[in-house]
């Protein structure tokens, strides 16, 4: 499931991944990013991810997609989660974005916040 959280405003995505993501999810979520990019140029995210149960491969194929389609529209993107797998897929992606790409832990999520902010 992906979530929207009221922290969304102005160029700030803000949103919480969890359980089992499928196509439905990116269906909502997609359209919601490509607005703000089209309102704004460049966007920040912030991803809270947790309890990830498994990802569809429709899902996995769009996030995919979309994110090299868009590589260049994040200015920052925020990853808070509880798992090393995370932390390494963020490293991994760094590459592929001209976004500043930071991963942080739930113990450290008004970090996160202030650092998606400055």
């Amino acid at each position: 499931m992906i979530q929207l959280l009221e922290e969304s405003k102005d160029d700030l995505v803000a949103f919480r991944i969890s359980g089992h993501i499928d196509i439905n999810d990116y269906n909502v979520m997609l359209p919601i990013l490509e607005e703000k990019i089209k309102q704004h140029g460049k966007i920040k995210v912030y991803a809270e991810v947790q309890d990830i149960e498994d990802f569809s491969i429709r899902a996995l194929w769009e996030e995919i997609r979309f994110d090299f389609t868009h590589a260049a529209d994040f200015s920052r993107a925020a990853i808070v989660g509880d798992q090393k797998w995370i932390d390494w897929i963020t490293l991994a992606a760094k590459p592929f974005t001209t976004a500043e790409v930071k991963y942080f832990d739930f113990k450290q999520r008004d970090q996160a916040w202030a650092w998606i902010h400055a």
